[in-house]
């Protein structure tokens, strides 16, 4: 027999296994792939540029202004390129520790609310499912984004509650670097949520002016940078402003109004069916613990769909809410048979997917294995609350163990980075990539990479990687590398196990008047 207290110390540290489970697979093997193209690449090479320059305020890729987003991603990626060093795991360290403090601020949130079990079952169905994951692992703006919305909010709520002044101006705060991040909607969001959710409970609140001063602090503390990029690069800062922050509402493209109602049941497993159901048990019961984040989810749910141009990643503001709401659930015991059969299907389902995703690509047994221990363990013990959750980190592993450094062996970007380094440490010879381009170039070669050239409009001297049957050159590397976006992961994966959509390049040297 254990000692009482020996036996209540082992319990205790029992409880943190989900974290550091998560934590675990959070840095696992997160520097292993190069930046991904298109989209990561921005951040990595404007970062680096703005370590090398000092130019923080303007951000530079491939020699070219970056005014798409606000300042934000880069500047906390520089920041971490000056501790670390100039590398993939530096460049998505700020995005891991994003992820990994929305958790933490949704545990607080969901224990205030609900208790200690709802705060696990919420951390769990946020920081597993499976689009948080990848934009935590990936260096974009959408993960800081849901980081300082979900913290401004948090932070606003206590202070209501409080009546503290102080949490109320960190709330600010926190909305001011949402504001840096993506612009407007980092105030405009969590705004919208607050000022509904006084609307239902205390509309005299309403009357306070310090949200009428909060409002003009937010203006004034995040305006200056766009204020600054309207004074220094007028055109070139309003033609990106209206296109990211007003005709994405209603111009570039329609997608069906229903669009997030589906995306949800992808991109929130491994509790993505369970989420719906939660949902109707708290608007059936009238939970009223739950008005703050359901209020929240609606918002942001309707506020997007509305948007005619939908992209997955833009409600993912909502996932701290939605997690709140599925972690209440989970701890209340409510709809006991449905939730027991969604929740067999779901896990069974993401271990069907490991197998399969196995034998496509690549078989690991010691993963394969583990991914569906885990599964069979829970639902054989009939923990059927946190059976989806280990058969989604089962998938993660799988994901992150195996398939990620097989896709490595399919892009070949440092290697060329390397070669253009070799060939002209000094940087004298003009670099170009004619066929194609491939933005993660600049970043790998560490210089301005031109494109949109014609094979005749080659200025010499110049190093160019060139698609295979374009120019006749003596080569100095052949690669063969992806004409599409990597940032569609899945799409990525068919394309590789297919030998699809890859063109052969070979890297040419012309020297001085050739």
């Amino acid at each position: 027999m254990l000692p009482g207290n020996f036996s209540s110390k082992i319990f205790d540290m029992l409880r943190y296994i989900p974290f550091l489970a998560v934590f675990f697979l959070y840095f696992y093997n997160l520097g292993l792939n190069q930046v991904w193209q298109p989209n990561e690449a921005f951040y990595a090479d404007a970062s680096r540029n703005m370590l090398k320059t000092g130019n923080l305020l303007t951000p530079i890729y491939n020699g070219e202004l970056r005014l798409n987003k606000p300042p934000m991603t880069y500047w906390l990626t520089t920041l971490s390129f000056f501790l670390f060093g100039v590398n993939e795991f530096s460049l998505r360290l700020f995005q891991v520790l994003a992820g990994l403090g929305t958790g933490v601020v949704t545990y607080l949130f969901a224990r205030r609310l609900s208790g200690e079990r709802a705060a696990l079952y919420s951390f769990l169905a946020l920081t597993l499912s499976v689009q948080f994951v990848a934009n935590a692992r990936y260096t974009s703006p959408e993960i800081l984004l849901t980081f300082f919305v979900t913290l401004s909010l948090y932070l606003w709520y206590l202070s209501y509650e409080r009546k503290s002044n102080l949490l109320f101006l960190l709330a600010l705060i926190s909305s001011t670097f949402a504001v840096l991040t993506k612009g407007p909607v980092g105030f405009l969001l969590p705004a919208g949520v607050i000022f509904l959710y006084l609307l239902f409970r205390d509309r005299r609140e309403l009357l306070n002016p310090k949200y009428y001063l909060g409002t003009l602090f937010v203006i004034l503390t995040a305006g200056w940078w766009f204020l600054y990029q309207y004074v220094v690069n007028r055109e070139a800062f309003l033609e990106v402003f209206l296109k990211e922050n007003v005709k994405r509402i209603y111009a570039l493209q329609e997608d069906p109004v229903y669009f997030y109602l589906l995306d949800i049941n992808v991109s929130f497993l491994p509790y993505s069916f369970i989420f719906y159901m939660a949902l109707v048990w708290a608007l059936r019961e009238k939970r009223k613990e739950l008005l703050f984040p359901l209020t929240w989810f609606f918002l942001t749910f309707f506020l997007f769909s509305l948007v005619k141009m939908k992209i997955p990643v833009y409600i993912m503001p909502a996932f701290p809410a939605m997690a709140v709401v599925v972690g209440t659930f989970l701890a209340s015991e409510g709809y006991r048979r449905a939730f027991v059969m969604a929740s067999i299907f779901l896990s069974v389902l993401i271990t069907a997917a490991v197998w399969v995703g196995a034998f496509m690509f690549k078989v690991n047994i010691f993963f394969l294995g583990l991914a569906t221990l885990l599964t069979l363990t829970f639902l054989l013990k009939r923990n059927l609350k946190l059976a989806p959750a280990a058969a989604g980190f089962g998938l993660l592993l799988y994901l992150s163990g195996v398939l990620l450094p097989e896709v490595e062996k399919h892009r070949p970007y440092r290697e060329i980075g390397n070669k253009i380094r070799e060939i002209d440490p000094e940087g004298r010879y003009r670099t170009y990539e004619v066929g194609a381009y491939h933005h993660n170039l600049p970043f790998y070669a560490d210089r301005v990479v031109i494109r949109n050239v014609r094979p005749e409009e080659l200025k010499t001297p110049a190093i160019a990687l060139v698609k295979e049957g374009l120019i006749n050159c003596k080569s100095s590397g052949d690669w063969e590398l992806y004409r599409g976006s990597e940032s569609r992961f899945f799409r990525f994966l068919s394309d590789i196990k297919k030998g699809r959509n890859f063109d052969k390049f070979r890297l040419c040297i012309f020297p001085l008047g050739m």
